[in-house]
């Protein structure tokens, strides 16, 4: 057995033949040749017309093994993938490092802390303590001014750092002129027990506000800035 290349002499596909046998067959087209008229088609195709005619059903005992024709079989098709189900997105959270505070660390900050409630009361403290007592003070000598309208300490609230703002309790409404008489006589009070310039309005009326009250009503007198003022622009009745 010898298998020779050969052209099939109806369609002029490529294919390879057994140059033992007389007959060949085309596995393209189904034609049944001379093998001899094959092989001379593939030397000298020109002699050939090729006329690609539809053939009978080969049922023949001639199958060719190997085949260069023109036709090539399909390759086969690829067996679908199957999808495998993707594990739903979870973002790595890390764990956060614990923070511990070294024990002498905690130390240092303790003592720090207490040193500034330290300072801190240091200052406060004889701040406070001057402002009680000049509180006290004034209380006392306004208590002796208005001794003839029956006023005692429990009737008179000096508030602020500044002594800047009293409450006076009467037991009768005073008249307006009356009321201007005991702004004045508070304002020079609060001036001699803070030492201020007694010449200086600004420093020793204009920072006062003075409310009295009674059960007839009451008044305000606030921050004046001038004599005028306290009778006039800073003056106010109070229901």
């Amino acid at each position: 057995m010898a298998i020779k290349d050969a052209c099939c002499v109806n369609c002029g596909s490529l294919i390879q033949v057994d140059d033992k046998n007389d007959k060949s067959h085309c596995m393209f087209c189904n034609c049944v040749f001379d093998t001899s008229e094959g092989m001379r088609a593939l030397e000298s195709p020109d002699e050939f017309e090729f006329p690609n005619e539809e053939q009978p059903e080969y049922e023949g005992p001639l199958v060719q093994q190997v085949s260069r024709g023109r036709a090539v079989a399909p390759a086969p098709a690829p067996t679908p993938r199957t999808r495998t189900q993707e594990k739903p997105f979870e973002p790595k959270v890390k764990d956060l490092p614990k923070l511990t505070i070294p024990s002498r660390m905690k130390v240092i900050m303790i003592v720090a802390f207490v040193l500034a409630l330290g300072i801190l009361a240091a200052v406060l403290l004889p701040t406070i303590s001057t402002r009680n007592q000049r509180h006290q003070q004034i209380t006392e000598k306004l208590v002796v001014e208005l001794a003839e309208e029956n006023v005692s300490e429990s009737s008179i609230n000096v508030q602020n750092l500044g002594s800047d703002y009293i409450i006076l309790v009467l037991d009768e409404k005073p008249s307006k002129d009356k009321a201007v008489e005991i702004f004045n006589e508070y304002c020079t009070i609060r001036a001699d027990v803070m030492e201020l310039d007694s010449a200086s309005f600004k420093d020793t009326h204009s920072a006062v506000t003075m409310r009295i009250a009674s059960t007839d009503g009451g008044m305000e007198i606030s921050e004046p800035e001038n004599e005028s003022a306290i009778g006039g622009a800073a003056y106010k009745e109070l229901e």
